[in-house]
Order: C-alpha cells, then structure tokens, then sequence
C-alpha cells in the first residue's frame, strides 16, 4: 500500500532554497579541498591504504602490507574509500584525502534532508550549515581518517530511520541497518552509539508499543548483523589465507574489535587475546575499577590524548572543537520536548477533533510524532556519545566528530522552533530565539579566549553575531511584517563565531593533520601570538616522501638485492620503519610485531623459512629490540652479516618518532 505521506525532497524546493543549499556545500568543499594536498595521513594508516590499492587481496582483508600478510589494528572499511581513490587517480596526497571530502558532503546533504523533512527548508538550511562550519568536521573531512565515513554512515542511517518513521514502512529500518553496519567497518563499536537513540525513538515514534518495540528489535537486530557480517567472514577463513589479524596475540578478529579497539579502551583484560590484555592481568575486575575511575575523574589514561574525565568535553582542546553549539543544542532539546511532547492532554484532544473534522490530519499527526522523535533521537545519541567519550580515553580529537550530527540537528530544531514563537502574539515566547543567540554569545564569551581566535575572523563574527542579535530583538518586538527579517539574522548570530572558527583552516598551520585533526593553535603551540594567514591553495597533489636516513636504508636494500624477483624488499620489526617505506614506495616490506610491537606475525622457524626460500634476504631491527625478538633473533645468527647502521632524529617521522631511534640492516644472503 502506498504511503499517503509525501516526502520533502529538496529538488521540490523553490530555486533560492536549493541554491542557497549548494553555496552552502561548494563553502564547505572549498574550505576542506583549499590544504587538500598538505594534509597526509599518519603513516601507519597511508602506508595501508597503498597496500590495499595494490591488489584485491590486500583490499578485501584490510592488509597493511602490499604481500597481505598482516591487517590494520582495526577494521579497514575507512580505508577501502582511500585506496580506490588511490587506484582512480595513483598516489597522492589529495587521492587518499578526496573520498573524505565526498564523504563530507554528503553528511552535509543528510543533515540538510534530515531538517527539511522535520522542520522545512529553514531547518534543513541551517543544518547543513551548522554541519558545515563545525570546525571539527572542516578539519576532520579534509584527511583521510576512519571519523569521516562513520559520520557520514550514520547521517545517512538516520535518514533512512526519519523516512521509515514518516511512512511506516518497514524496510526503510533495513536501509537503517545497513548503514550503521557500514560505519561499524569504518570505527567498529564507536557506529554503535547510535543503537541507544534508535531503540528509544522508534518506540517513540511508533503508534501502538508492542508494534514500536518490535520494530526497534528489527533496526537493532539488522544493525548488529550487518556489523559483525563482515568479521564473522573474516574469522572463516582459513589463516593461511588470509593476513595475520593485527590487534590479537591470538590471529582472532573478534578480539581485536572488542578487546583490542573496544573494551579495553576502559581497562587490560576484557577480552582475552587481545594485545595487552593477558587474562591473567586483567579481565573484568579492572574493567569495573577503570570504569569507578573513570566515573570519579581519578586515574591518569595510559598513552596519549584526553584521560578519562566527566568534564573533558568541556575544556580543551576539545571543547574548541565541537562546543561552540552546546547552549542551542540544549535549548533545541527543551524546545522540541515541550512543543512536541506526544502526551500532553490539549494535543491530544486537538488531535481527536482535527481527526474528525478535515481530511490530512493523519499525516499531520505523523508528522508530528516524526519530529519528537528526531528531538528524542538526537538527545539520546547526543547524551551517548557525550558519555562514552567522558568515560573513556580520547586519543584523537576527531573523536568528538560523534557529537557533531546530533549537536547539528538540536541546533536546527532550536532555531527552528524559535522561529515558530516568533509567529506567537506573547512577546515573552517571541523572544526566545533571540534569548537563545544570546546564551550563545555568553558561552563563545569563555571559548574565544581559550581558542586564541585571531582578530581579524573574531571581530567580523562579533559584528554580525551583535547585529543579528540586535535586529532579532527589534524584530521580534515589532510588526508581523517586521518579525521577517528575524529568522536569517538569528541564524547569522547563532552560527557566526563557528564559521569564523573554522575559517582558521584556510592557514595550513592550523588544519590539523590525519593523525590529528583540529582546527586552530593547539595546546601543544607555545607562541600565543602565533598570526593567522592564508595559505595558497593545494588542492591537488602531494606525495609522501623519504627521509634521508631511511631513503639511505632503502637504497641499501636494493643494492643488496632486496625487492628483486619476487622477493621482499626488506623484513622488519617496526611498523614505524615500514610505514614511511611503503607509504613513499609502494615497496613489499613485511613487518612483525603489528603496531603495537607484540603482535606474533611471524616466528623464529617462519623467519628462517623465508630466509631459506629466498623470499626474503634483508632483515631491518629497530634499536633496542628485545633478545625476544624475532627479526632480531634470525638476523643475529650464523650466515647473516650487518650492512648498514642509521639513527633517526627527534624530528624524523613527524608523529611516529618515538617508535624507533635508528635500525641496522642484515644481511642474511646464504645463511
């Protein structure tokens, strides 16, 4: 039966909505593309992507390596956008990051339908605006990281979950599911923080309990398959054909999704065969002593990046990235509980009479559960993401892009519904929307300060956040007529010092990086009066190059013959040397030890099978590799002779230079 709802599709939207849309994305691609070919990757993550790019093989199992002999610590589904963009135009910079502009642009667009659809084209608008000067996102979108397709999967989901909401069908839940599975491949558990607000607003949304609980069983249940479809096929295959699963001391993919990249993000010991999570030292005993700690804010995190803190995502560096919006956001919660609260007693009656007395009161009444639950959604998913990301350790600041989505849309419904009490005869509710980019003005009054917003972006945004403001009041006091002009000025007011913000990225030394996105002068930049000034464009190009020491080591290796007749270029026991090899060469470097350095890829009698064979003559051992090792235990016996010594600078790898301080190359030919 055909659904008698008629879904807000944007191309039916007169001409000035829907240009106003694409300036709206052609800012966006601008401002992500303009340092496109500067931007790089961590290394670690590049060196991947070309692996992949190199054969199916490697593609279809996520390897590291060009020979697939061992993965990602992660699932590799952010990666499979990267290495077809790589394939499509070869190795660059701008080829790997490309996909994630994409990506960008069409959460934008899905934040864009999303308030179409709730709150009509003004909502949409300022939505898609709101997305797009998150200064997270403008950074976050511009490298190739593992956030951009997830944000993107579960913009998308939601779009999908909004229309199954305003029709009533069934299969739209399905579409749902497939998306969130797909951000399941691009960040594992962190696709699930949604699962919570699903569950929550389809019971909402749905006429009758059972039926609703039902059919958030079947988002929930169909979400979950489509997530773990994938490792599930992973783990049956036999493990001689197919990489070696780094994460696992035990070739175990489950134990790397939620041991490795899951619950041992909160302590040691959660999920047996997970690197550094020995049974014995661990399991669920430290897991609920980390979680007391994180709960009370005691306990540093162990490596880099935010500890786990209940007000974390309220000081820096992360507040500057995602904060900007917390009072709209807030403000959107209260307004779209109270005026589309499903229970109250008038609704209900004016619901009954309006079902008796014109035809379309149905759709309206659709209409009306559909927008609650989006309020619901975004709050649920909102108050998730916020604690998770509190409990745990945050060593990314792109990591608070789980925010970015539900901030976007409570800041559209704020707006949104403050316009709506524009049209009131009380001058107190009309008021509102204007009281609302004041709390704003109040809040970026803190946040400036610690952002070191240069002048000349906070003085204009000072300007037009006052004049918006001003001309809301006034507007709001005066006329019908008058009250127009209202809305697009507290739009300005509420998204002007976001924009500013995230205009910073137009200087490549304040963009951020694929091993850190962020937008501004970090923390970690002593000179307060660094200046702001725009670099030129580079959206095309960029390669990854060698440094001297180590384009040395390679030269080396090919002297000795490494890389020739099918046989690898070298063998090491840090990703940090294979890495930057692979990244700038494409050349065959298999590597033990995964990124952690514990990771069991090979051992002693494989090592000495490859040396046999001749499929590899060349072992690198980083400096100050245990007697355990194994490269170092195969290159160190009889019949292999030393060639060649280097040490890396503090300066060498930009991000992995605490990995490995020199390596000696061995030459084990005949041994």
């Amino acid at each position: 039966m055909t659904s008698p709802v008629v879904l807000a599709r944007w191309w039916r939207e007169p001409w000035w909505a829907r240009i106003s849309l694409a300036l709206i994305v052609a800012a966006f691609v601008v401002l992500t593309c303009w340092n496109l070919a500067r931007g790089g990757d961590f290394s670690f993550y590049e060196a991947s992507a070309r692996s992949m790019a190199s054969s199916w093989h490697a593609m279809l199992f996520g390897a590291f390596d060009p020979a697939a002999t061992v993965t990602l610590d992660k699932l590799s589904g952010f990666a499979v956008p990267q290495a077809l963009g790589i394939r499509l135009f070869g190795m660059s910079t701008s080829a790997i990051a490309l996909p994630q502009v994409i990506e960008g642009v069409v959460t934008i667009v899905a934040c864009a339908v999303l308030g179409l659809r709730s709150g009509g084209r003004g909502v949409g608008l300022v939505a898609a605006a709101a997305a797009a000067s998150t200064p997270i996102f403008v950074s976050m979108f511009a490298h190739p990281m593992e956030d951009g397709l997830l944000t993107m999967a579960l913009a998308v989901a939601v779009v999908w979950w909004q229309r199954a909401v305003i029709t009533s069908r069934w299969w739209p839940l399905l579409v749902c599911a497939v998306f969130i599975g797909i951000g399941f491949q691009a960040k594992m558990m962190s696709a699930w923080f949604v699962l919570p607000a699903l569950v929550v607003a389809t019971v909402v949304a749905t006429s009758g309990r059972r039926r609703g609980l039902a059919r958030a069983g079947v988002v929930t249940g169909a979400a979950v398959a489509a997530s773990v479809a994938w490792i599930t096929a992973i783990a049956l295959v036999p493990t001689g054909s197919r990489p070696y699963i780094d994460g696992s001391t035990d070739d175990d993919v489950f134990a790397m999704v939620f041991g490795y990249n899951g619950l041992d993000r909160f302590a040691p010991g959660a999920v047996p065969g997970s690197v550094g999570s020995p049974a014995a030292s661990g399991g669920w005993g430290a897991t609920l002593t980390a979680l007391v700690h994180a709960v009370t804010g005691h306990g540093a995190a162990a490596g880099g990046g935010a500890s786990s803190s209940p007000t974390k995502l309220l000081e820096l560096p992360l507040v500057t990235q995602i904060g900007w919006l917390y009072p709209a956001a807030i403000a959107g919660i209260a307004l779209g509980l109270w005026r589309w609260w499903p229970r109250r007693e008038e609704g209900r009656v004016r619901g009954r009479r309006a079902d008796a007395a014109r035809p379309g009161a149905e759709a309206t009444a659709i209409d009306a559960r559909a927008r609650f639950a989006l309020v619901v959604l975004a709050a649920v998913w909102l108050v998730t993401a916020a604690v998770v990301l509190s409990l745990t350790r945050v060593p990314h600041t792109a990591y608070v892009a789980a925010l970015g989505v539900p901030l976007v849309l409570l800041t559209a419904v704020a707006w949104g519904e403050g316009v709506q009490l524009l049209r009131e005869k009380s001058r107190g509710r009309r008021l509102v929307l204007p009281g609302i980019a004041l709390a704003q003005g109040a809040w970026w009054a803190v946040l400036v300060t610690q952002a070191r917003l240069p002048g000349i972006l906070l003085l204009p945004a000072m300007v037009v956040g006052v004049a918006g403001v001003v001309v809301g009041v006034v507007a709001a006091l005066s006329s019908a007529r008058g009250r127009r002009v209202a809305p697009a000025a507290l739009a300005a007011a509420l998204l002007c010092v976001p924009i500013a913000t995230s205009l910073q990225v137009l200087d490549d030394a304040r963009d951020g990086s694929g091993g850190d996105a962020y937008v501004g002068v970090t923390a970690q930049k002593s000179d307060p009066d660094e200046t702001f000034a725009v670099s030129s464009p580079a959206p095309w190009g960029g390669s990854a190059g060698l440094t001297p020491a180590m384009a040395q080591l390679v030269d080396t290796a090919r002297a000795h013959g490494g890389g020739s007749s099918g046989q690898a270029l070298m063998v090491t026991d840090s990703w940090a040397i294979s890495a930057q090899i692979i990244d700038a060469t494409g050349a065959d470097v298999l590597t033990d030890g995964g990124y952690s350095g514990h990771v069991p890829v090979f051992t002693v009698p494989a090592l000495e099978q490859m040396v046999h064979s001749g499929r590899a003559r060349l072992l690198a051992v980083a400096k100050g590799a245990p007697e355990s090792d194994p490269v170092r235990h195969v290159a160190t016996e009889p019949g292999c002779r030393q060639v060649g010594e280097w040490s890396f600078s503090a300066a060498h790898e930009g991000g992995d230079v605490n990995k490995v301080s020199g390596v000696t190359l061995y030459d084990c030919e005949g041994a």
